[in-house]
């Protein structure tokens, strides 16, 4: 079990720290290396039944949506304080000193949703067609109302004709806002996130 659990400062989510600042970068740091130190999940962190039917249906709802093109319902699924993290490297390491493909705000996901909407995106003229799988689910459940979920994915693309496959894995925080879990945040690692990457301007 990770010494990060028995460490009285752990917070498993990022919420009630000032957005962006270096306490909130600590923060992210602390999750993401839980994660990848977990060998498996705690006795006393395992989702009910419940709890685990919950957030497998948001991540299977997100998939859909973004199959479907429905980005702006796919926002929707995500808190006002959300992150969309990206890091070009897979060891995890400090996102204070390490170069990321993306790490997007609230702010900033609307804004690359409502470029896309304008059909004036080049470098998605025509758009990404996508397959988003997700398995392997592993669903930890926080007091209160905080989950984490790491999974496996695999995205098959298809650009221009193109075909390209995708894999890796994501950490989502899932916090319940009035009595609905969102997305307060999704870690993407890509298996490959470490070399040169295509045309990945497409929604993750």
């Amino acid at each position: 079990m990770p010494d990060v659990l028995t460490n009285q400062d752990f917070a498993p989510d990022l919420a009630e720290v000032p957005y962006f600042s270096l306490t909130w970068y600590d923060r992210l740091h602390a999750i993401v290396s839980f994660w990848l130190e977990l060998s498996e999940v705690p006795q006393q962190l395992r989702a009910t039944q419940a709890e685990r039917a919950f957030a497998e249906q948001l991540l299977f709802t997100e998939a859909r949506l973004l199959d479907q093109e429905r980005l702006e319902e796919w926002l929707t699924l995500f808190t006002d304080d959300a992150v969309y993290w990206i890091p070009a490297d897979v060891q995890g390491r400090d996102p204070r000193t390490t170069v990321s493909w993306e790490l997007n705000d609230r702010r900033r996901l609307e804004e690359r949703v409502e470029r896309l909407a304008t059909e004036r995106a080049y470098s998605q003229a025509p758009s990404t067609r996508t397959t988003h799988l997700y398995s392997n689910l592993e669903v930890l459940s926080f007091e209160p109302g905080i989950m984490h979920v790491i999974c496996r994915f695999f995205i098959q693309t298809s650009l221009a004709g193109k075909l390209s496959p995708r894999a890796g894995w994501n950490g989502y925080i899932l916090r319940k806002v009035d009595d609905d879990w969102r997305i307060a945040m999704k870690r993407i690692g890509l298996f490959d996130a470490d070399c040169p990457q295509d045309n990945n301007s497409f929604t993750l």
